[in-house]
């Protein structure tokens, strides 16, 4: 009987391997009526990376096509323009109506073109807000290269920048908001309602109390909640939670600071009333550390928060009454709550009647 051989199977593997599409990307845009231009782009700038985020090139054809790819993708961090398409100055035109008209003015213009005597260098470069001018025939792989990363880390410096300014005005208009609340509840609906907008991403939050801050496994309650988490609102014991969830809150209340892994972030805040608060907030996306800087400064404010809050539900249960024993009464002027605490002494004094609600905290 005749020996068989083996069979053996080979897999091809000659095949890319998938990109993850999930991974961010920078966005730039070729505006050029060239189709070989666009496909020299592509090939010159195939393996490109950046701080470890490849690129997505976007294409058009004409000005009237990049103008609709502008508007469509706002995100678009550098632009590979050509200045003569339908007209002779198409491109110029192009640049007058992104910055001018719709007023985008983080994106990078990297000017291209075939004719320079068209559009000298000296005057484009004054007259128009560019950021590079570059004739075809000079602009090799390695200067194209050069080029678009200069590009890119101008434009990451100008998106903090805005971040953070955007950021800050969030957060200067969060205090009056928050400071108004008169419930515990709301207020900690109000935080995180505010954080989601801070970040300008979906997410997914919660926030906890422990009222006597002790270290000793004291359990707190379940004051707020987005996302997953809002099945927890109204919890008053940490064994209702999610073993999980319970491991992440209980840590944070150890630990005592706020801490940034991956999606997920953890805020922690002591009140002077000695009540403790961790908010955990699961984001789509990593916190970048602009965003991360502005969590903590937003954070920082509200301890005052949440002692208004306390002190106002102290005067409540107080009645207000001339009569209660709880207040200390002076012989003229408005009744006066007296909340001592461990970082000293407030006096909370009550409007008249024909006032606006609530009082003024002195401390």
């Amino acid at each position: 009987m005749a020996e068989q051989d083996d069979v053996l199977y080979l897999i091809d593997d000659t095949g890319a391997i998938p990109e993850d599409s999930s991974a961010r990307k920078w966005k730039i845009a070729v505006i050029d009526d060239d189709q070989a231009v666009h496909e020299g782009t592509r090939f010159a700038l195939s393996d490109y990376t950046l701080n470890g985020q490849g690129l997505e090139i976007l294409s058009a054809y004409s000005a009237a096509e990049g103008r609709a790819l502008i508007l469509k993708h706002p995100d678009i961090a550098a632009v590979l323009l050509d200045v003569i398409m339908e007209t002779d100055i198409a491109g110029l035109e192009l640049v007058e109506y992104i910055r001018n008209e719709i007023r985008n003015e983080t994106v990078r213009i990297i000017l291209r073109t075939g004719q320079p005597g068209q559009a000298p260098e000296r005057r484009v470069i004054v007259q128009y807000d560019i950021n590079d001018y570059k004739a075809k025939t000079e602009l090799t792989a390695d200067k194209l290269f050069t080029s678009l990363t200069a590009a890119l880390r101008s434009y990451q410096q100008l998106e903090r920048m805005v971040q953070t300014r955007r950021g800050l005005e969030i957060i200067i208009d969060a205090a009056s908001t928050l400071y108004d609340f008169k419930s515990m509840q709301r207020l900690a609906e109000g935080v995180l309602t505010q954080l989601a907008s801070l970040l300008n991403v979906d997410c997914a939050g919660i926030l906890v109390l422990r009222d006597d801050g002790r270290a000793d496994g004291a359990d707190f309650s379940v004051l707020a909640g987005s996302g997953c988490y809002s099945r927890f609102i109204g919890t008053t014991s940490s064994k209702a939670l999610d073993p999980d969830l319970r491991q992440m809150v209980e840590a944070a209340f150890q630990r005592r600071k706020n801490e940034f892994a991956d999606h997920r972030s953890v805020l922690y805040l002591r009140t002077g009333s000695g009540r403790e608060v961790v908010v955990l907030l699961q984001a789509e996306r990593q916190l970048s550390e602009t965003d991360r800087a502005l969590v903590e400064i937003f954070g920082s404010r509200l301890s005052i928060a949440f002692d208004n809050v306390i002190l106002y539900q102290q005067l409540q249960e107080a009645g207000m009454e001339r009569t209660s024993g709880g207040l200390d009464l002076p012989h003229h002027g408005p009744p006066r709550l007296v909340v001592r605490h461990e970082r000293g002494t407030c006096s909370y004094y009550a409007r008249p009647s024909s006032q606006r609600s609530g009082g003024v905290a002195l401390c």
